[in-house]
């Protein structure tokens, strides 16, 4: 019995439902390639469609891939959605973390309290990516918190360093001592 072909998507509507379509319910191989796709178009189209796919979508994998991707497009329409999901420790540790970097790109004035509120959070994860996030937002009341996290917080995080480097490097992104040496959070002002 012959295999019946799939008929490609032809209009632009079709496309895109068949992108968000593979980020929701795709395998980690298929979510990626079709987040990758949506990430060069940065169109804000897919946006409405990815904060429903880190909402609600079918496995973990396909909720990490919506995090990732949302990053990639301007604006701010939807950070509250990743506040929430930050802030939520019933969510899992591996989705907050991807969350915690999407915010160091996309975010507004509000969320650096609640990274900065995050910081102190019990996974070494979580307080690894808020120090990133808030170092690249240069949040100067974060520089006590990220002070103490550096000179305590030896924990390992795998396929990193550890949290305390970061928080290091953090510092010197705020302090303009690393990076492009940008004293205020461009996407803020």
């Amino acid at each position: 019995m012959a295999k019946a072909k799939r008929r490609r998507p032809s209009t632009v509507l079709e496309q895109r439902s068949a992108l968000l379509q593979a980020v929701n319910s795709g395998s980690l191989q298929e979510a990626n390639a079709a987040g990758r796709r949506i990430s060069e178009t940065r169109s804000p189209a897919f946006l409405s469609g990815l904060l429903r796919v880190l909402r609600d979508g079918r496995k973990l994998h396909n909720r990490v891939e919506a995090a990732y991707v949302i990053r990639a497009i301007d604006g701010v329409k939807g950070t509250a959605t990743l506040e929430r999901i930050l802030t939520n420790r019933a969510e899992s540790t591996h989705l907050r973390a991807f969350v915690a970097e999407t915010l160091a790109h996309r975010h507004r004035p509000s969320s650096h309290a609640v990274v900065l509120a995050n910081l102190s959070d019990p996974s070494r994860e979580i307080r690894f990516w808020c120090a990133f996030a808030l170092g690249q937002m240069r949040e100067r009341k974060a520089l006590p918190m990220l002070e103490q996290t550096a000179k305590d917080d030896s924990r390992l995080v795998r396929g990193w360093w550890t949290v305390s480097k970061e928080a290091r490097d953090a510092i010197r992104d705020i302090e303009g001592k690393k990076g492009w040496g940008i004293r205020h959070c461009a996407l803020c002002r």
